[in-house]
């Protein structure tokens, strides 16, 4: 090929037959101006196609223009001494990890981990000595990856603790598999981390294990089983013989089943109240008179649910009226028998058998089975889906209460399980983006009809799907966030049994969002400024969320009267609000490996890490002090209040063990932690008594590090307890207690009035509620269904 053919210029020579020729110059075009010779020099590397077919590359990345004109694959293969460079920088951020890992390893094991980083370390020394005498390019493609690996390690020294790596065999024995994986959001885990030496907090001593003082320390202990609290371990079948088709007599069921309605029932409103109740009231009016109809199984098990779940109830708060403290367990004994055993998983799913799984679970996180509650939660969740409870309901055949039903159930069953991830660290089998099931109306059940669920749809746009208001996929300008959780006339709302609710699913969506994206594999692979990102938006999203509850629900709201209707509720959402911001703010409180290049970097995390004890601290501030502890099981979370007392006791233990990532000073976090032991000592619970012996435990390892003092604990604390379990039965809940809730035909089981007057008694889960009568049997088209039938 000729120059010319090339394009260069060439000289003038004379050809074989002595003439002359004459250089054409190259034509300038008008386009490229002054830049065009700079923009035609040769790029560092051609890609693999523009190279086999002997062509010039032009070196766009990630497609050349030849490449992209031909719709081929656009590949540059680095030379040898940038794949050398990118490999020795994994290796010495794999040298940087094991020297973080080996204080935690075992002794046999860090003799390995030490001898692979001399052998290492030696290698890098050697490369970082070649490459420093080297000249190297500096357009090449090193260039460019050198950039993004210094922002990947500066990321890892950040964010090492949530690689959330497998430490421990779960197969090996009974515990350790009743306790399973345990992920890092979890409070078992915070727990650990404080007991454990940790690098970068200077702790362990020359052998790398726990200082054996006190004797605490045993072999195994760094196991995450050792940190469990839950009753996992515990079996929930009883040794001896029960009657499935026995009922307890109408008193008991009345109190029971008040018990479940008025406690439980506003967050968790997986059963239509009116249309269960009024089945029940049926039913119980039929035995008394003799001729009471078979019970079909799946209603027999969702009422022995609510039994169990109301007969717990009555030993938390020591009620004068409670049965056997083996009661609940019978009651659930006959729920599994009926609708709730190996027959599950091979029937198909219909709605009560979802609704009586959603009871199990939640019965199961009750007791402190948590491991088998995030089991079935997942079931129940399973069979939701296969009929189709996550999408949005048009069917024309159906009612807006039966619509409304199928939402709350949908959304009881997420609030549950988000509960649940939050307590085991295991992730959400919900998929947000595949979801478009509208939020709660926020109204009472029997104000809802076609004409305002119309409306209420209408009004709020209801089609809008979580997906927008992940903070993944939401604007800067935060218009589905403000779709989702601003609903109309914000903070002036009427307060409501279901703008209560709606308040604990917004709650449940914003604290759902959070794990992914702070406590998942994920995080590791993104830059630090985004997460920073994610947690400014996700805080002003919590931000938010106060704004625009009701007045009446608010905790900001000052009136704490006894006579408050909405005290329960207010108290309900303060717990679930500071869990989600301790959640929200947790990574901030730990140690940082590197220093910060900014300022403002620096004020971030410690703004974070100060809001993480500020909402502990909020936390121990609701449990009661003195021997009287058996009221915050009334107002409070009782089926997960141990959950919210250690996970405010972990991050107060972690404040004292990264002392410099807060502003609290360690005499208040002391005194705090203190507090909040005691109470779990004076508390009659085996969940709390276990809860009791790893938190104290955790103290005293993190007190020894502190020169903390925390005999007291162990003395003063004991007769505490021993005193407080010597008043119960004076400060027991009384019959008239229970009786001021109770219907007013309660002694005779006839049929209510027009009104419940237990609705009118305690107007906390709204008055209107018992504006109108029971409906008939033939009105409750969801869980009619066979219900009245032969066995």
């Amino acid at each position: 090929m000729s120059s010319h053919a090339l394009g260069y210029p060439s000289s003038s020579v004379t050809s074989p037959i002595g003439q002359r020729k004459v250089a054409i110059p190259r034509l300038q075009r008008a386009d490229l101006g002054q830049n065009f010779a700079k923009e035609r020099r040769r790029v560092p590397r051609a890609c693999t196609a523009c190279r086999s077919h002997k062509i010039k590359c032009t070196g766009e990345r990630p497609f050349c223009k030849h490449c992209a004109t031909t719709s081929r694959e656009c590949v540059y293969i680095m030379p040898r001494k940038d794949r050398l460079k990118v490999v020795m920088d994994q290796c010495g951020q794999m040298a940087d990890l094991l020297r973080r890992l080996r204080s935690c390893a075992r002794a046999e094991d860090k003799d390995k981990i030490a001898h692979i980083l001399g052998a290492v370390d030696e290698e890098l020394s050697e490369y970082g000595h070649t490459m420093a005498s080297s000249n190297t390019d500096p357009e090449s493609y090193d260039s460019h990856e050198s950039v993004d690996m210094s922002g990947a390690n500066r990321h890892e020294e950040l964010n090492t603790d949530f690689l959330d790596p497998l430490v421990e065999d779960l197969h090996k024995d009974d515990r350790a598999r009743a306790t399973g994986f345990v992920g890092k959001n979890s409070e078992i885990h915070w727990l650990r981390e404080v007991t454990l030496p940790q690098p970068g907090r200077g702790d362990e001593d020359m052998s790398g294990r726990i200082p054996q003082q006190g004797g605490l320390y045993v072999p195994g202990s760094e196991q995450v089983s050792f940190f469990s609290y839950w009753a996992d371990g515990e079996d929930v079948d009883v040794d001896f013989f029960v009657d499935s088709y026995e009922l307890p007599p109408p008193d008991t069921a009345e109190r029971l089943l008040q018990c479940y309605m008025l406690k439980v029932h506003s967050s968790f409103p997986i059963l239509p109240r009116k249309v269960f109740e009024d089945q029940f009231r049926k039913y119980f009016t039929a035995l008394r008179n003799g001729n009471a109809p078979r019970l079909s199984p799946s209603w027999q098990a969702i009422l022995n649910m609510v039994f169990a779940i109301g007969a717990k109830f009555s030993h938390l708060i020591q009620a004068n009226w409670q049965d056997d403290e083996r009661d609940h367990l019978i009651y659930q004994t006959r729920a599994r028998a009926f609708g709730l055993n190996q027959t599950t998983i091979t029937t198909h799913s219909d709605l009560p058998q979802i609704q009586s799984l959603g009871l199990l679970a939640f019965y199961w996180l009750s007791v402190g089975q948590v491991s088998r509650a995030w089991t079935v939660i997942g079931i129940a969740l399973r069979f939701a889906y296969s009929l189709g409870l996550h999408v949005r309901n048009e069917d024309p055949s159906a009612t807006a209460g039966k619509r409304e039903t199928l939402v709350r159930t949908w959304w009881s069953l997420y609030s549950l399980e988000r509960t649940l991830s939050v307590i085991t660290g295991r992730p959400s089998i919900i998929v947000d983006a595949y979801c478009s099931v509208p939020l709660p109306i926020p109204l009472p059940e029997e104000e809802i009809s076609e004409n305002v669920e119309a409306t209420y749809r209408a009004r709020r746009g209801s089609t809008t799907t979580l997906l927008e208001s992940s903070p993944i996929h939401a604007s800067s300008s935060n218009v589905a966030t403000e779709l989702l959780l601003a609903p109309t006339n914000s903070g002036t709302a009427d307060a409501n049994s279901g703008s209560y609710f709606k308040a604990v699913v917004q709650l449940s969506i914003i604290t759902q969002s959070i794990l992914p994206l702070l406590y998942s594999a994920g995080t590791v692979i993104r830059p630090p400024s985004k997460v920073q990102q994610d947690m400014t938006q996700l805080n002003m999203r919590l931000d938010q969320w106060i704004i625009s509850l009701p007045v009446q629900l608010s905790f900001k709201f000052t009136n704490n009267e006894p006579s408050d209707v909405f005290n329960h509720e207010r108290l309900l959402l303060e717990f679930q609000f500071c869990s989600a911001k301790i959640l929200l703010t947790r990574p901030c409180l730990s140690a940082w490996k590197q220093p910060w290049h900014e300022p403002n970097e620096a004020s971030f995390p410690r703004q974070m890490a100060n809001s993480c004890i500020e909402a502990a601290k909020v936390i121990v501030s609701l449990l009661q002090d003195g021997p009287h502890t058996n009221s915050i099981y009334s107002q409070g979370p009782w089926w997960c209040i141990i959950h919210h007392a250690m996970q405010a006791i972990s991050v107060l233990l972690l404040g004292l063990s990264y002392p410099s990532s807060t502003s609290y000073n360690s005499t208040m976090l002391v005194h705090d932690l203190k507090k909040a032991i005691r109470w779990l000592q004076r508390t009659q619970d085996p969940v709390a008594e276990s809860a009791y012996k790893v938190a104290l435990s955790a103290f005293e390892s993190v007190a020894r590090r502190c020169s903390v003092d925390v005999s007291d604990l162990r003395t003063v604390g004991t007769e505490a307890t021993v005193a407080a379990r010597g008043q119960i039965l004076p400060h027991a809940v009384s019959d008239a207690g229970m009786v001021s809730y109770l219907p007013a035909h309660f002694v005779t089981m006839a049929m209510p009035p027009v009104a419940h007057p237990a609705l009118a008694t305690h107007p906390t889960y709204d008055t209107m509620m018992g504006g109108g009568p029971f409906p008939s049997q033939n009105e409750a088209p969801i869980l009619n269904e066979s219900y009245y039938m032969a066995r």
